[in-house]
């Protein structure tokens, strides 16, 4: 066990304030009751912490009444002793669900009570003074419930009664950000049980409608029920701690439900292999109920277990946003809204898939992302890649986990641009002012605007007309403003003469563009500019 020095510095200046301000009070460690309590559990804790008060001054009596009576009267005793005589003590620790919490063992008594006195002021540390009873013990008794609120504890007695302000602090408190749901009903666990009649709190994903695996808490006794997706589950926090640290009841089994569930809803009546999910196991919510697993490791549990119940399934079963389509491909992918390329490379790949693929959200990217693991040669090639592309483009995704669907689409747009140079005419032995003219024209179909703008400004051509060319065509591109210093008024004017032939050759289609290039340098004064080659070598220009 940990070994703390626990009476140095201000450490032991707070425990002294403490216990002065137990010595001249000691029915600070009691709670308040409420209406319709019983008084008789702590009448014995009265009167023997009265007791203890007596004799406050006498440190050989108080050393005596460490060991005999309530624990709670034994803790303070051996605190109210340490005050006088300030013994050297070392300090043991208590875990928690809070941390781990020093304390020092000043008396015969359970860690708890002597938590509770020594951290008095805590209503949370104090409330570990009642956990006997409210759980009981060997000989029975227990029954009681506590809750801390913000600067006393509270016995309701035998009933679950939670005042609102607990309530909402507690609600307050918690490691999640979370909203009532919309209408405040959420639909079903995997119990059947509905929470139409609840106040439902939930994560954003499952507020946007992403239909993700979640960890669902029931507060029975407030009718309060709170959701928790796979996304937002931490491996550092533990819901049902967050909701019950701040109370001492005689059952967390019966004061709090917890279920895991992956919602589907299927689009077609009739037999599907994923009608019967798991639901969470014994096991699993036993494990969870006792500390031992996180929320993200529930859930994660929980979807291995989902994972296992599905690999007898031997047919193709598409499910998107909650949705089953079973193995209507079409339907599936109109669910998703694709892309024409995502669409071309899903269209390839589900139909022979012959297991279930299950998504979260509806979006054609994301079931891209869950297929490319097993199936990225195939949507890269069924969407025109070759092997060679395809194989560089799959080296390009493991850079960028995650966004798989973007290098898919960037290669589709960059085929696309390929095969749209690919159609122009091409030629040789052209003059530098056709040159120009010519790459300019055949980039903007490659690369857009900006690398056009980017490439005049990076080669910066040397003089004459292919300055003047060079000025119309940012002119017709709308981007001569971070440019203008560059050019000359001469240059610019003959520019902007050449600007409307310009902007024709940038917009002309493949089968035009022979024509339009020609234009614009016959505006330029340039009739004999390069050779066309063609199948049949074609004419000179």
């Amino acid at each position: 066990m940990p070994r703390v020095r626990y009476t140095s510095g201000g450490k032991e200046g707070e425990l002294l304030i403490r216990a002065k301000a137990l010595r001249k009070d000691p029915t600070l460690l009691l709670p308040r009751l409420a209406k319709g309590c019983p008084d008789a559990p702590f009448e014995r804790i009265r009167r023997d912490l009265e007791t203890v008060k007596g004799a406050k001054q006498d440190p050989k009596e108080l050393h005596r009444l460490s060991g005999k009576g309530e624990d709670l009267a034994r803790s303070l005793a051996g605190l109210l002793y340490y005050a006088e005589e300030h013994p050297d003590l070392n300090s043991a620790v208590a875990r928690h669900p809070t941390g781990d919490i020093p304390f020092l063992p000043l008396a015969n008594a359970s860690k708890e009570s002597l938590i509770a006195v020594q951290y008095y002021d805590d209503p949370r540390r104090l409330l570990l003074g009642y956990v006997h009873l409210a759980r009981g013990g060997f000989f029975g008794g227990g029954g009681l419930h506590f809750y801390a609120l913000e600067r006393e504890i509270l016995c309701t007695g035998k009933e679950a009664a939670p005042p609102p302000e607990f309530v909402r602090a507690t609600l307050e408190r918690l490691p999640y950000r979370i909203a009532p749901a919309a209408g405040e009903a959420a639909g079903a666990g995997t119990s059947g049980r509905r929470d139409a009649s609840s106040h439902v709190m939930i994560c954003p994903h499952l507020a946007r409608g992403d239909a993700e695996a979640h960890l669902i808490v029931r507060w029975t006794s407030v009718d309060r029920t709170l959701k928790i997706c796979r996304k937002c589950a931490r491996e550092d926090t533990h819901l049902l701690s967050a909701l019950s640290e701040s109370m001492a009841i005689p059952s967390l089994e019966g004061e709090f439900e917890v279920e895991a569930t992956l919602p589907i809803d299927h689009a077609h009546k009739g037999a599907c292999a994923l009608t019967s999910l798991p639901s969470l196991s014994s096991s699993l919510e036993k494990r969870y109920r006792a500390g031992r697993l996180s929320d993200a490791s529930l859930l994660k549990s929980f979807g291995e277990d989902v994972d296992r119940s599905l690999e007898s399934v031997r047919s193709t079963v598409l499910v998107a946003g909650g949705r089953c389509y079973e193995g209507n491909v079409e339907d599936f992918l109109e669910a998703l809204g694709p892309t024409h390329v995502e669409r071309a490379a899903l269209s390839e790949v589900l139909p022979t898939l012959g297991r279930p693929l299950i998504c979260p959200e509806a979006r054609a990217g994301k079931v891209v992302e869950l297929l490319w693991k097993d199936h990225s040669m195939e949507l890269l090639t069924a969407a025109g890649a070759s092997s060679e592309e395809a194989r560089r483009r799959e080296a390009e995704a493991r850079s960028a986990p995650g966004r798989v669907a973007e290098v898919l689409n960037r290669m589709a747009q960059h085929l696309k641009e390929e095969e749209a140079v690919a159609q122009l005419p091409s030629y040789r032995d052209l003059a530098p002012e056709a040159a120009l003219a010519d790459r300019l024209a055949r980039l903007m179909r490659t690369a857009g605007a900006p690398e056009v703008e980017r490439s005049i400004a990076r080669e910066s051509p040397p003089e004459g007309k292919v300055r003047g060319l060079a000025w119309a065509f940012l002119l017709a591109l709308g981007k001569e403003g971070q440019q203008a210093w560059r050019f000359s008024d001469t240059e610019k004017e003959f520019g902007e003469a050449l600007a409307p032939a310009a902007r024709k050759l940038l917009a002309a289609p493949a089968k035009g563009y022979h024509e339009a290039l020609n234009a614009l340098l016959l505006e330029a004064g340039i009739p004999t500019w390069g050779v066309r080659v063609s199948a049949d070598r074609g004419p000179k220009a």
